[in-house]
């Protein structure tokens, strides 16, 4: 018993111990969504937080999988997508994140527009 708590407590510490990210692989290293990104990544952050950088919260994460309205166009990195919604055309660029609201996590998502 001793070492499975061991063990398990070996295995939760490491995982907070993985490498932070750099910037999102063919995004602009000014881009926000490359400090949301590595904020996200390493910390808990908020809906303020997105707005923060200049990103919007208004597509529910739960769409794009879905196929409906959006179409996922490419994985940049984990977590980080290009996708398209097909009423406007527009492709836009999302990071996902886990919203924190006492004890609870809700999946979230950080947009920004791609200009053409």
């Amino acid at each position: 018993m001793k070492h499975q708590i061991f063990w398990m407590l070996t295995v939760v510490f490491m995982a907070g111990c993985a490498p932070s990210p750099k910037d999102i692989p063919g995004i602009d290293k000014n881009h926000p969504a490359n400090q949301f990104y590595f904020r996200a990544y390493s910390f808990m952050v908020n809906d303020k937080f997105c707005k923060d950088c200049h990103g919007a919260t208004h597509i529910p994460m739960g769409e794009i999988p879905k196929g409906e309205k959006y179409t996922k166009i490419a994985d940049l990195a984990p977590g980080v997508f290009r996708f398209l919604e097909k009423a406007t055309g527009k492709t836009y660029l999302g990071v996902s994140y886990l919203k924190w609201e006492g004890f609870l996590q809700f999946p979230k998502l950080c947009v920004w527009e791609e200009k053409k």
